[in-house]
Parts: C-alpha cells; sequence; structure tokens
C-alpha cells in the first residue's frame, strides 16, 4: 500500500453503480485500495445482476469500509441514488464499475476543493482528466478544464471529463434530490447541469482516471440508446428552456442529435441516419448547416447508399 496522504477533516464515500461487472470490479476496487488518501467508505450497488460481481465484492478484502446493496435492474441514476442513500461522507465520488483511478486522485482533488473554499469560492464539483481507453485499441484524452461557472457550457456538450471524475459535496446532490432515475442516458449530464446552475465547477489538470468504453457503450449500439436521448432532450427543455435562447434551444437539440447521426453514420445504419436528420429538420432549418454541414454531408451520402440500394433490389426483380 502506497504511503498515505494527510487525512482530510473532511470524509469520502465512493459510489460504484454495478450490472454484471465481475470482469472488472475486482481492478476498480483494487485502484481505490492504492489511493494515498483512502476512501472512507465504498458502496457497491448491484443493479440486478446475472454474474458473479455481488460475490466478488463479498470477498474482496478492503482497507476501507465495503458495503454491497443489491436492487432490481433499474439503471445508474437510481443505484447511484440507492448508494447516496445509505451514506453519511461529506463528498461523494462516483465510479463505474469497470474504470480505475490513478492513486493520487482523491487527494488531489480533495486538496483543490480546500484551497478553493479558502478563497471563499463556492464549489459544487471538482473532476479531473481523464484517458479513455476504447475495447477496439483507440485512445482519447478527455481535457476540458474548468475553473468556475460553466451552466451555459452544458448547452453544447457534458463538459465534466467522464462521470468517475467527479467529486461532489454529498448535500449538493442531496439538495438537487438526487439523479433524475427517469433518465436512462446522459442523467449525469443533467445533475452536472443542475450543480452547475448554482455552484461552480473545478478540475484537477492531471489524468486521474482510466475510462473503459467497451462494445455496450452509445458508438457501439446507438439504436439502444437513442430513445433515451430523446427523453433527456424533453427533459431538459422542460426544466431549461425558458431559460435559454432560441438559439441556445436549437443549439442544444441539434447537438444532442449530431451525436447519433453520426454514430449511426459510422456504423452503415442509413435508415437510421436519415431519421435522426428528419427530427433535426423538424428542430430548424439550421440543421443544413450545423456543425459545418457534417450531419447534412452524412445525410446525403445516406440518402445516396438507400437510393442505390432499392435501385438493385428493384432491378433484381
Amino acid at each position: 500500500m502506497p504511503n498515505q496522504a494527510p487525512r482530510s477533516a473532511d470524509s469520502v464515500c465512493v459510489i460504484i453503480p454495478m450490472y454484471n461487472g465481475a470482469e472488472s470490479i475486482e481492478q476498480t476496487l483494487t485502484s481505490l485500495a492504492r489511493q494515498t488518501r483512502l476512501p472512507d467508505h465504498v458502496i457497491v450497488i448491484d443493479d440486478g445482476s446475472t454474474d458473479d460481481g455481488p460475490q466478488r465484492v463479498r470477498d474482496f478484502v478492503a482497507p476501507f469500509r465495503l458495503t454491497l446493496l443489491q436492487q432490481p435492474n433499474e439503471g445508474q441514476a437510481s443505484a447511484r441514488n440507492h448508494g447516496m442513500r445509505h451514506s453519511e461522507e461529506t463528498f461523494v465520488a462516483m465510479l463505474d464499475a469497470d474504470d480505475q483511478w490513478h492513486p493520487r486522485k482523491l487527494e488531489l482533488q480533495l486538496a483543490l476543493y480546500d484551497e478553493l473554499t479558502r478563497q471563499g469560492r463556492p464549489v459544487g464539483l471538482i473532476d479531473c482528466y481523464a484517458q479513455v481507453n476504447y475495447s477496439d485499441g483507440r485512445r482519447q484524452l478527455d481535457d476540458r478544464l474548468k475553473n468556475g461557472r460553466h451552466f451555459y457550457d452544458f448547452i453544447h456538450a457534458n463538459v465534466v471529463n467522464g462521470v468517475s471524475t467527479a467529486l461532489v459535496k454529498r448535500d449538493v446532490i442531496m439538495q438537487l434530490g438526487g439523479f433524475d432515475a427517469s433518465l436512462r442516458y446522459s442523467e449525469d449530464r443533467f445533475m452536472w447541469t443542475r450543480i452547475a446552475e448554482h455552484w461552480e465547477i473545478h478540475t484537477v489538470p492531471e489524468v486521474l482516471l482510466e475510462r473503459t468504453v467497451n462494445g455496450g457503450n452509445m458508438t457501439a449500439n446507438p439504436k439502444k440508446y437513442y430513445q433515451n436521448k430523446i427523453r433527456f432532450i424533453e427533459v431538459y427543455l422542460a426544466r431549461y428552456g425558458a431559460q435559454l435562447t432560441r438559439q441556445q434551444r436549437i443549439d442544444f437539440v441539434l447537438g444532442n442529435h449530431t451525436d447519433f447521426l453520426e454514430a449511426f453514420s459510422r456504423r452503415g445504419e442509413h435508415d437510421q441516419v436519415l431519421g435522426v436528420y428528419r427530427r433535426m429538420l423538424d428542430c430548424s432549418w439550421q440543421a443544413l448547416i450545423f456543425a459545418s454541414g457534417k450531419p447534412t454531408l452524412r445525410y446525403l451520402y445516406a440518402r445516396a447508399r438507400t437510393l442505390r440500394k432499392a435501385t438493385a433490389s428493384t432491378t433484381a426483380h
């Protein structure tokens, strides 16, 4: 075990939702055991797993208090809320069951929080940089740097560098009623937006998270998640639409659809590309020029491929 950093007066609970995480949960817990500032409490919420992940948690020998909770499969938002209701610590740190922290993650985030609060800053969330490792071998650095008020940045993107980077005051999330359990996608972006509405967001400018993205994510299976994204758009606009200008609302809707249009296009699912683009046009004619016209070019390509396929089918008959 590494040398322990001086312990902050504030306590930390790590919240880990887990669904069929047997292959990774031990490595994830080991990354917590190697922290220079150990968490005070770790809660793993088994979200209806059908593998032996829960038993692996029970068998793990931890240098911190480790609690396993179980619930039927209700999604990550519900699981995180379940965990937070069983926590009493000052901070909650989010961690997915297939991600790993670098050893100084908690130490550096708590040090930044202490420094900012000494300056009188109203800090709601602290994240860090993240190294994203895709199952196909690609690597990506998420290094969006935040240092204050960022509410309007969330119109364009989720500017937090992954849910597993987030360290939040527990009473901040509880004051906001927890994660929206009706959302099965982008529930973290909605929560971070709500935090950013009232508090500052800051970043430790170091890679302190190794994040794994496998074949079950949006890029690999966009059809599974697209209806959930539409639900997120509806919930977001119901809450914040009146605070945004007309142009901000358009940018928000088009940006969220574009993520999926691009994913469908990369997979060659041309009918899906056409459907997403029609939704974008229903929102605004600006779909024609949005993102430098790239969605339009993908639409035209999908349209051409669809027509070619239809022509070939007719000729064959």
